[in-house]
């Protein structure tokens, strides 16, 4: 077997679909606080999305990824 070969985390999670807020750098680095972030849904600060799991918010999602159910 050869060597195992590093990971890149951010790589793996972006193969995987994730979609980032723009705002996620800024908050890392300490410029904007969480409540400062925009949402990758709504792309509001702090999120105004529908609840978590209702049908608004999987619409949402489901723009947010292309995927033919978010034509609601």
């Amino acid at each position: 077997m050869g060597r195992p070969t590093k990971s890149d985390p951010v790589r793996t999670v972006r193969k995987l679909g994730a979609k980032w807020s723009p705002d996620l750098d800024a908050y890392a680095s300490g410029k904007l606080g969480a409540g400062d972030v925009r949402c990758v849904l709504c792309g509001h600060a702090p999120c105004d999305c529908p609840p978590f799991g209702s049908a608004g918010y999987l619409a949402m999602a489901d723009r947010l990824h292309s995927r033919n159910g978010g034509a609601r």
